[in-house]
């Protein structure tokens, strides 16, 4: 057998691409160490920011409150909390306000649903009895209130406006019963919404009449109790995100 050389690859082929390469790959090595070493991640803030952000997409109640917190360098062990509101959360800390400066404490209210923010307005504060029409005292309570709800990002929230009533009869020639009473009190709410400003793909109206009070109309002998028929005289404002089909 001869002393033949063998070759793995062409001796002629061109290698002094390889000094380039390995150069390349120390410099980013380098720079992730680097990195790294700068910056410092605590696992238990992380998740703490990785729920709080879950819970502000998939609740819009306070728990839409998200903290962040900035990561700790290796030179400063100071922490930052940047507190960020949802949309809905802003927009009950907005209507709070208006309830307390306009001195309509009983006369509106805000909560958190499972869906949204309620706004329960009521009946004998904005609109007289047996009447659809909005008091003219009230309607810049309205108005500002469309002016919050205007503050939500377009198209991603829905305001429905219901109309409720009590369990007393209503018998006239512009409302045969309650089911006309509650729409159009719903209806000209909505109207006073649209007029100011909010698109009307985004509202609708709706009318339940005596037929979902909030407390009982009556005791258990049937008689009337006024505390709770003026409870259930009201509007309600639903505001709920649009879900995209």
């Amino acid at each position: 057998m001869s002393d033949e050389q063998i070759y793995d690859s062409d001796p002629n082929e061109d290698t002094s691409w390889l000094v380039t390469y390995g150069d390349m790959v120390t410099l980013l090595m380098a720079f992730f160490v680097l990195m790294y070493s700068a910056s410092k991640v605590s696992e238990e803030k992380y998740e703490q920011v990785a729920q709080s952000i879950a819970q502000g997409f998939n609740s819009p109640g306070p728990d839409a409150i998200v903290e962040i917190v900035s990561s700790e360098s290796a030179d400063s062990e100071s922490t930052e909390e940047v507190t960020v509101l949802s949309p809905l959360s802003n927009a009950k800390e907005m209507l709070d306000q208006l309830i307390e400066e306009r001195d309509l404490d009983g006369e509106m209210s805000t909560s958190f649903t499972p869906t949204g923010l309620k706004i329960e307005l009521s009946s004998s504060s904005f609109f007289g009895s047996g009447s659809a029409d909005v008091r003219e005292s009230m309607v810049p309570s309205l108005i500002e209130l469309s002016e919050v709800l205007q503050s939500l990002p377009d198209g991603d929230y829905q305001v429905e406006v219901e109309g409720h009533t009590d369990n007393v009869p209503i018998n006239t020639a512009r409302f045969p019963s309650n089911w006309e009473l509650s729409s159009l009190r719903a209806i000209n709410v909505a109207h006073i919404f649209e007029d100011t400003g909010i698109q009307k793909d985004r509202l609708s109206a709706i009318a339940y009449a005596d037929t979902r009070p909030e407390a009982p109309n009556t005791d258990a002998n049937g008689i009337n109790i006024p505390e709770n028929q003026a409870k259930n005289r009201r509007v309600v404002v639903h505001v709920t995100r649009h879900e995209v089909m």
